[in-house]
C-alpha cells in the first residue's frame, strides 16, 4: 500500500489587502503623547511600511511565512505603544478583500489587519503543504509540518481576534480549516506510516483518526449556515472530503484485517477485508468528477484489497473454515491523534526580530520611572543611616575592648598557617614513626598496668589465705592456741597489707588515667597524623595517612 497514488489536499487562498496609511496617525500620536519628535522614527515606519509591502505581496514559499509572522509580531509590539483598536486616538481604516464573497471590508481596527494576516499564514502553509506530491519521505515529513503550522494560525486565530470582522473569519469557517488541516497532516503522517512498514494496529488507528478529523469537516460543510459562507466552493470540500472519510475507513479495515492475520483469526481477517472493499466501493461512488490521481489512487486500493480478500476467502473456505462474525461485533478502531496545531508565537525575536519601535517610551514610563528613582534613592538614605549608626556602635564596643580596627579587619592574618604550627608540623614530619610509636607505647603501658594489677592480685590473695589460715588455727585450738607467725613476722606482714593498699590506692587512680589518655589518643591521633604530614597539606584540609603510619 506505501505505492498507492497520493490524495490531493485541500488548499486555502489568501485574502487580498487594501491600503493601511499608519504613519500619519502614528506620527502624531508620537508627538503629542510621548513629546518625541516623529521624524526620529521616519526609518522605523519606513521598514514597517517595507515589511508590510512583502506581507500583503508574500512569495509562496517558505521564507513567506517567515515574513507574515515576523511582520504580525511587530504589529502586535505596535500596538502595545500606538494604541489603535476601534475608537482608539491613533485608529485608521484598515481594508482587505473577503475571500468566499469578493466584497472589501473595512475596520478601523489593528487587530484586523493581524487577523488577516494570520488568516493568511494559515492559508499559505495550507498552500506549501498541498504542493507537494509527497512521493519521498521528506516530502510528506515538511506537508505534515505545513498542515500542522496552518491549524495553528487558525486556531490562533480562532482564539485571540474577533470572528465578527469577515465571513471568512467566522468561527465555523476557522473550525472547519482547523479539522481540515489536521485531517491532512493526519494523512501525511498515516502515508509515512504505510511507507515505513508501522504495525497494522497502529496504522489502522492512525487511519481511523484521519476518518474522525474529516467527520468533524464533513459536519462543518453540511451546516446550512457555514454552506451558504462559502458558496460554490462547499461542494468541490464536500465531495472531496466524503470520498476520504470512506477512503480511509477502508485502509482502517483493510490493516484491521491485517493485524487479524497475525493473530490467526482468519474468520474476523475476512469481515474486515469485506467491510474494506464496502467503504472503498463507496468511496468509488462519491469518486465521480475528481481528478485521475484519485481515480489512479483507488483503482490501486481496489486491486490490493481485491486482491487480499479473495486470497482470504480462498484459504478460510478450503483450510480455516472458520465463522465469518458480523462487523457489528467486531472491536471499533479508535483514532490515534498524534498530529496537533503548532502554536503561533507573536513575541518570539528569532521570528520577530527587534521590535522597531522600542525606543519610544511613554511619559507615564518616564514619570513613574523617575518617582521609582526617588524612592530608591530614600530607600537607600534609610539604609546607609542604620549601616552609620551600627559602624558607630563597633567602634564603641572595639574601644571598650582595646581592640584595633587594623588587626580585626586584617584577613591575610588568617590566610596562612601560624609559625608555630608549622614547627609543630616541621618536628612530626621529621619523625614518621610519631603515631606508630604512641600506639606502640599506649600498648606498652596496657601491658605494664595488666602485670601490676595481676602481681596486685596475687599478693592479696596470699594475704587472704594467711588470713585464713590463722583464722582457721585459732578455731581449732581456741584463743589461747596463740600466733600462727612470730611478733616480728606479724608486724611484716601488717607492713605488707598496709603497701598493698597504698598500691591498690595507685592502682585505680593510675586505671582512670589511663582510661583518659586513650580517650586523648582516639580524639587526636587523626590531627597528628595531618600534622605529620606535608607542609602544604593543612590548607588542603586533611589528606589520607601515610600506609607505614597505619
Amino acid at each position: 500500500m506505501e505505492a498507492v497514488p497520493r490524495m490531493p489536499m485541500i488548499w486555502l487562498d489568501l485574502k487580498e489587502a487594501g491600503d493601511f496609511q499608519f504613519s500619519p496617525s502614528v506620527r502624531q500620536f508620537i508627538l503629542k503623547n510621548y513629546g518625541e519628535n516623529p521624524d526620529n522614527y521616519n526609518e522605523q515606519m519606513k521598514k514597517l511600511e517595507t515589511l508590510r509591502q512583502s506581507a500583503v505581496n508574500v512569495t509562496r514559499d517558505f521564507e513567506g511565512c517567515s515574513t507574515l509572522r515576523k511582520y504580525f509580531g511587530q504589529l502586535h509590539y505596535l500596538q502595545s505603544r500606538v494604541p489603535m483598536g476601534t475608537g482608539q486616538e491613533a485608529a485608521v481604516p484598515i481594508s482587505w478583500t473577503e475571500i468566499f464573497s469578493g466584497k472589501t471590508v473595512t475596520h478601523d481596527d489593528i487587530s484586523y489587519e493581524q487577523a488577516c494576516i494570520l488568516y493568511n499564514l494559515g492559508a499559505l502553509h495550507s498552500m506549501l503543504g498541498a504542493m507537494d506530491n509527497r512521493v519521498s519521505e521528506e516530502g510528506m515529513k515538511v506537508s505534515c509540518t505545513h498542515f500542522q503550522c496552518s491549524a495553528g494560525a487558525f486556531s490562533y486565530l480562532r482564539d485571540h481576534f474577533s470572528h465578527n470582522f469577515s465571513v471568512d473569519m467566522s468561527h465555523q469557517i476557522l473550525n472547519l480549516n482547523i479539522n481540515l488541516m489536521l485531517g491532512q497532516a493526519q494523512e501525511c503522517l498515516l502515508e509515512k506510516s504505510m511507507l515505513d512498514n508501522r504495525k497494522s494496529f497502529l496504522v489502522a488507528r492512525i487511519s481511523a483518526q484521519v476518518v474522525d478529523y474529516y467527520k468533524e469537516a464533513c459536519r462543518a460543510l453540511e451546516n446550512s449556515e457555514t454552506a451558504s459562507m462559502l458558496g460554490k466552493i462547499q461542494k468541490d470540500w464536500k465531495k472531496l472530503v466524503q470520498m476520504k472519510i470512506y477512503y480511509f475507513a477502508s485502509i482502517a479495515h483493510l490493516h484491521m484485517g491485517k493485524q487479524a492475520e497475525e493473530q490467526q483469526k482468519y474468520g474476523e481477517r475476512l469481515a474486515y477485508l469485506q467491510s474494506s472493499i464496502d467503504k472503498l466501493s463507496e468511496a468509488i461512488k462519491l469518486a465521480k468528477g475528481q481528478p485521475d490521481s484519485v481515480q489512479d489512487a483507488l483503482r490501486f486500493t481496489m486491486d490490493v484489497i481485491g486482491g487480499k480478500f479473495n486470497s482470504a476467502k480462498k484459504d478460510n473456505d478450503f483450510i480455516y473454515h472458520e465463522t465469518v462474525p458480523s462487523l457489528e461485533t467486531l472491536a471499533s478502531v479508535k483514532g490515534a491523534p498524534l498530529v496537533k496545531a503548532l502554536p503561533v508565537n507573536p513575541t518570539d525575536p528569532s521570528v520577530t526580530g527587534p521590535d522597531l519601535f522600542a525606543k519610544l517610551v511613554p511619559m507615564a514610563a518616564h514619570e513613574a520611572s523617575s518617582l521609582y528613582s526617588e524612592e530608591k534613592a530614600k530607600l537607600l538614605r534609610d539604609v546607609m543611616i542604620k549601616i552609620d549608626s551600627k559602624n558607630e556602635t563597633l567602634e564603641q564596643f572595639m574601644d571598650s575592648l582595646g581592640l584595633e580596627p587594623e588587626s580585626v579587619d586584617n584577613l591575610d592574618m588568617y590566610s596562612h598557617i601560624p609559625p608555630v604550627l608549622m614547627e609543630k608540623c616541621a618536628a612530626l614530619s621529621v619523625r614518621p614513626d610519631t603515631v606508630k610509636s604512641l600506639i606502640q607505647s599506649m600498648q606498652g603501658l596496657s601491658g605494664v598496668f595488666t602485670d601490676v594489677e595481676s602481681s596486685l592480685k596475687e599478693i592479696r590473695d596470699v594475704l587472704e589465705e594467711d588470713e585464713a589460715g590463722q583464722r582457721a588455727l585459732q578455731e581449732a585450738g581456741g584463743p589461747a592456741a596463740g600466733e600462727l607467725h612470730s611478733p616480728a613476722q606479724a608486724q611484716a606482714l601488717g607492713d605488707i597489707r598496709r603497701d598493698l593498699e597504698k598500691y591498690m590506692e595507685a592502682h585505680e587512680k593510675a586505671s582512670f588515667t589511663n582510661t583518659e589518655l586513650h580517650r586523648a589518643m582516639n580524639l587526636h591521633i587523626s590531627n597528628l597524623r595531618l600534622l605529620g604530614g606535608a607542609p602544604g597539606e593543612p590548607e588542603g584540609g586533611p589528606a589520607p595517612a601515610p600506609a607505614q603510619r597505619r
